[in-house]
């Protein structure tokens, strides 16, 4: 006689029955509203620059929030291309683990203190130099060259996802999904897709049907026989 497991719908249930989820609930409803300074933009708050972004720039991971039952949804995007890079590197650490366990000493210990002067007498940490080690520039120049082999090679697949978790200062959201995010438009269409799968009015299956972003996809926004990108924001107000 087979066991009866609780469907998905009713472990939620279970899950916001327990102290401590209704302990970060409440506490998340505590932060938003003595948070009352921070500027809602039409519903959402930016947090990002996009003034020079390039209209044809690739997407790669982006984040937003907004309020829903007077509690901060925090959205954290990636696009699946974000993934597959990821996957790629990681894959490239594992072959070159045996050079990294030759390095001499602790890679990240030792590191020399850059100072700046700071008035007539007191000095403050401007920055790190790395100390130089045995085995290091091996271990680096194996792996760029393992990821760029892998970048050319490798055939990973990557699914669109959405995961939701309760934390003490917000509703955190991560969703992997296919959308291009470029300006402040394209920001607040993220936030009303979250706002629709919270409501249940749509799901991710239903907007991306069988979506798979692969290696035809990857040498498709021409990212093959690149070095994997640095990716950064500038944040609004610096």
């Amino acid at each position: 006689m087979g066991e009866n497991f609780p469907t998905i719908k009713q472990r939620n249930v279970l899950a916001m029955k327990t102290p401590s989820f209704e302990r970060r609930r409440l506490a998340a409803r505590l932060y938003h509203r003595n948070r009352s300074r921070d500027q809602f933009e039409g519903g959402i708050l930016v947090r990002h620059v996009y003034d020079d972004r390039d209209p044809e720039r690739l997407s790669w991971w982006d984040d937003v929030q907004f309020i829903r039952g007077k509690m901060r949804i925090n959205v954290a995007w990636r696009h699946p291309r974000s993934v597959y890079q990821d996957l790629i590197e990681e894959a490239a650490s594992v072959v070159v683990e045996p050079l990294y366990e030759k390095i001499e000493g602790n890679l990240f210990g030792g590191d020399v203190k850059l100072y700046k002067q700071v008035g007539r007498s007191r000095k403050k940490i401007s920055g790190y130099r790395m100390v130089d080690r045995p085995g290091v520039r091996e271990w680096i120049d194996a792996l760029r060259a393992e990821e760029a082999r892998l970048s050319r090679e490798a055939e990973f697949t990557v699914r669109t996802s959405f995961d939701v978790e309760q934390l003490d200062w917000c509703r955190l959201v991560e969703i992997v999904a296919p959308i291009e995010i470029r300006n402040v438009t394209d920001l607040r269409a993220l936030a009303d897709l979250v706002r629709r799968i919270l409501a249940r009015e749509t799901t991710l299956e239903r907007e991306y049907p069988g979506y798979v972003y692969g290696k035809a996809q990857w040498i498709a926004d021409g990212l093959a026989e690149q070095a994997p990108p640095l990716v950064t924001h500038q944040v609004a107000g610096t």
